[in-house]
């Protein structure tokens, strides 16, 4: 019974934080990511997001961790200045002790990006905006 019961508070929780973050999440994932001058991305609550990444990049499903390594590479090239310092952190250990060889492929092509986000702005374009199509395409050009 108490199993049961800490279950659903935890499935309540986990739900009540997806909820929270969802809007910040779209946000991110519908950014457009136009060269033009003009363009200035949404303000996100980068608390929040962070910590959400932060628990997909230590997940034990290897799609998860390379999802959430597209989209926090994705994140830096948008906002360059924001401090992401806990996900660059992480983003270390993965590429050298990450559970598959592609997690740490994909954690140091990251780790460059994060090193220099500017340099790759160019290389975003809206049809690769998310994903491991973003990431090789990173790590083509390095």
């Amino acid at each position: 019974m108490k199993t049961h019961r800490a279950l659903l508070i935890g499935l309540a929780l986990t739900t009540a934080t997806l909820a929270a973050n969802a809007q910040d999440i779209a946000a991110l994932s519908k950014a457009d990511v136009s060269h033009s001058r003009e363009y200035s991305p949404k303000p996100l609550n980068f608390k929040r997001v962070e910590a959400n990444y932060l628990l997909n990049l230590n997940s034990d499903i290897p799609g998860v961790v390379e999802s959430a390594l597209g989209h926090v590479t994705l994140m830096r090239i948008l906002y360059p200045k924001q401090d992401m310092t806990t996900i660059q952190e992480k983003l270390y250990s993965l590429a050298s002790e990450g559970a598959t060889r592609s997690i740490r492929h994909k954690a140091f092509t990251a780790m460059q990006v994060f090193a220099n986000p500017s340099a790759f702005r160019r290389a975003v374009t809206s049809e690769q905006t998310c994903g491991d199509g973003l990431l090789e395409n990173l790590a083509s050009q390095l």
